[in-house]
């Protein structure tokens, strides 16, 4: 019986940590779910250290407070993505006990950073980085210093495989949305 028990435990033990990392913003869940066509990616903190080939001490304390992170990119013109939609997201980050911390312009890029905090403590981490074309959301289970975001997104973007993908994904977008035009005409 003790064996029993002492699996019984093991598994709830498990369940409680599954439902601990697994947990990202609703807000960016819906979001998903209505642009499916979107480039998702999952980063894990062993995922994160995988991107850093060169072992520098810099990326991994970049990182070091990050326990997941979901990368998402929408190609704005194609998903009808607009200026009221992106209100009504950060509405629904604010809705979710996210505050507004820091705006800032970065290679042409609005980058927008809200935390969700408790006792002091920073839980959450939503970065939306909005350009002309493309929104990216990076919803971060854990933290990263302010003053380093940008530089966390840069490491993603650069990345050989992620940037690849990346560009893939825009390039595809562009692409459609180009036949798309000439169809019309």
């Amino acid at each position: 019986m003790k064996e029993g028990a002492s699996l019984f435990f093991v598994c709830i033990c498990l369940l409680s940590f599954n439902h601990q990392v697994i947990g990202q913003t609703k807000t960016t869940t819906a979001l998903n779910e209505r642009f499916d066509d979107a480039l998702t990616l999952y980063f894990y903190k062993n995922t994160l250290r995988m991107l850093n080939q060169s072992e520098s001490k810099d990326f991994d304390d970049l990182i070091k407070d990050i326990e997941k992170m979901k990368f998402m990119m929408i190609n704005k013109a194609s998903g009808n993505f607009g200026t009221a939609d992106y209100k009504k997201l950060i509405e629904g980050y604010k809705a979710e006990n996210y505050e507004e911390i820091m705006t800032s312009r970065f290679d042409g890029k609005n980058f927008d950073v809200m935390l969700n905090e408790h006792n002091g403590t920073t839980k959450g981490m939503v970065v939306l980085v909005n350009d002309s074309s493309n929104l990216s959301v990076l919803d971060i289970l854990g933290k990263v210093e302010l003053n380093k975001v940008t530089k966390l997104f840069r490491e993603i973007d650069d990345s050989a495989e992620i940037g690849k993908m990346i560009k893939a994904f825009s390039n595809d977008h562009d692409s459609r949305d180009r036949l798309k035009k000439t169809e019309k005409n």
